[in-house]
């Protein structure tokens, strides 16, 4: 691919995701989103368009592409590593100690609905939904298990409505999802055709939506009060992650696709649902919404260029 054929690819790609937050952004600002719509829509994403899309990426998956036990382990391995390494960082970067569950959540919790289904579908099409979802059911667990842990650990006021969360992982719709979706891939199994087409009418609600809900919540007055820390976690996630992972992850022999799927899940901004978990255990929700909008826009410029780097290298 020459340089000017990648950059077209990479704006076509990503400039969509964008476009469409920015929606949800003027939409927001002229009053036709009321919160009852963000509320429920985020909901039917939740619990039905988003784990019907990934059941049926994963379902119709090639076999070739179910079975990567080595970009599952590399995927999961970077995880845990970039978390435990935020939290050894937190001491040094965070002064306030009760904050400090606040930029690890933030510092490692991407969107996984952005960097595993919009992104991975505009720029690999249901090949890369269907890979991304591999690791997407570990991601969910730990990354809830964490972040719980590390909020409730630094928290000032470690409330009870954590006791049956184990409980409510179990039953997360994207969990399940992804479990059933790779067993129906590799058992082969199909649903019937008016099912089928059902689930894609439903599932194709989940990219639109979950892209115009992040650009109607977001805050750009939480701009006007940055800090270190908020600073910090938003680079971190989006900036340090990628550039210390992907050449960990291609030392370890993930190419093309695989190496592609790291990089967007690795350079995702910060899930907006960490904003919510703030406020539940206690934390600063105002840092925690700093973290989000701040990730959000470094994304856009650090994955427009790394994706221009790796194609022009012909690496993703």
């Amino acid at each position: 691919m020459q340089h000017l054929e990648v950059v077209g690819f990479v704006f076509t790609a990503i400039l969509p995701v964008y476009l469409l937050t920015a929606l949800g952004v003027l939409l927001r600002r002229m009053g036709w989103l009321s919160e009852g719509f963000l509320e429920d829509s985020s909901r039917i994403v939740f619990n039905f368009a988003a784990p019907t899309m990934l059941f049926l990426s994963l379902s119709s998956a090639d076999l070739s592409i179910t079975e990567a036990p080595r970009f599952l382990a590399v995927s999961v391995a970077l995880l845990v590593f970039f978390s435990l390494l935020a939290w050894a960082l937190s001491r040094i970067i965070v002064a306030q100690r009760v904050d400090r569950g606040v930029f690890i959540q933030g510092a490692t919790r991407g969107n996984l609905l952005i960097s595993g289904l919009a992104m991975a579908y505009n720029v690999y099409g249901i090949e890369g939904v269907a890979l991304a979802s591999l690791p997407m059911g570990i991601f969910i667990i730990f990354n809830n298990i964490y972040s719980i842990s590390m909020l409730k650990f630094y928290s000032q006021k470690a409330g009870s409505s954590a006791k049956n969360y184990l409980s409510d992982i179990a039953k997360n719709p994207i969990v399940i999802s992804v479990l059933l979706g790779t067993i129906a891939g590799a058992f082969k199994l199909q649903l019937p055709d008016a099912l089928a087409n059902s689930g894609k009418l439903l599932g194709q609600l989940t990219v639109p939506l979950v892209l115009i809900n992040v650009g109607a919540s977001l805050d750009f007055a939480q701009l006007r009060s940055p800090s270190l820390a908020g600073w910090g976690a938003a680079l971190y996630k989006c900036l340090l992650m990628p550039v210390l992972g992907v050449p960990i992850a291609w030392y370890c022999g993930l190419r093309g696709m695989e190496l592609g799927i790291v990089f967007l899940v690795l350079s995702s901004p910060t899930s907006t649902i960490s904003v919510v978990f703030a406020q539940v255990f206690g934390g600063n929700a105002k840092m925690a919404a700093n973290i989000v909008l701040l990730g959000g826009l470094f994304s856009f410029v650090i994955v427009v260029c790394g994706l221009i780097f790796l194609r022009t290298l012909g690496l993703a």
